[in-house]
């Protein structure tokens, strides 16, 4: 995914969500330690957080999408991909990420471009890849090689799962909102007071990567005195 001539609104929603995501995050290590009676994976208002963390990373993901795929930022979605694989190995051996949200964004960013111009294609297959990955599980998609498309019949057990379907789903109708959202619309989120949210919004990857070791090593070194 590649962003032109930087708006406000796309870096004010990433930041948003960002935000949101630290805060999830804080909140799940604090229960790793045992400090926070929540249960992030499992409790219904800590999954809805989640999907709409993840639907605002995806949705500003397909409004941002150029026309053409940029390698720069391939080659960087699929090392930061690759790290956030080892960081989990190393901190969560039994729970490894091996289809989070960082592969997600490497196989749509390959994907996206090619549906640019497909404002009502996407329209259409945006909701029907959604609803596909809500309601159809079959045991086909268990197998290791097919895991990552989504429709398992189960949990898989690892930190961060974001499958292609449905997730790709909210990627196309990102990109049809290019389309069909009024330009002035980019402009909103502007004002000077939310420049905090808009400066971690274009730093959203770093953030992402660096957060959770930060939290997590900080909180051990307080907890387990």
């Amino acid at each position: 995914m590649q962003t032109q001539n930087r708006k406000p609104l796309p870096d004010l929603l990433r930041g948003v969500a960002v935000v949101l995501m630290v805060f999830f995050h804080f909140c799940f290590d604090l229960a790793y330690f045992g400090k926070l009676a929540v249960q992030t994976n499992v409790e219904p208002e800590w999954v809805a957080l989640r999907i709409l963390i993840v639907t605002l990373f995806a949705a500003v993901a397909g409004f941002t999408t150029g026309d053409k795929i940029n390698p720069a930022r391939q080659l960087k979605l699929l090392a930061c991909a690759m790290a956030a694989t080892l960081g989990s190995w190393l901190i969560f051996p039994h729970a490894v990420i091996w289809f989070g949200v960082l592969h997600f964004f490497f196989v749509a960013g390959l994907l996206a471009p090619f549906f640019i111009k497909q404002t009502t294609l996407n329209l259409l297959l945006g909701p029907s890849l959604i609803l596909l990955g809500i309601y159809l599980q079959a045991p086909l998609f268990n197998h290791p090689a097919l895991a990552w498309l989504g429709m398992m019949t189960y949990k898989p057990i690892t930190e961060d799962y974001v499958p292609l379907i449905p997730w790709f789903g909210v990627i196309l109708l990102g990109i049809a909102a290019q389309r069909l959202i009024p330009t002035g619309w980019m402009t909103l989120g502007s004002a000077k007071s939310l420049s905090p949210i808009r400066w971690i919004g274009r730093h959203s990857l770093i953030i992402y990567l660096l957060h959770q070791p930060v939290l997590f090593a900080a909180l051990g070194l307080i907890f387990k005195k």
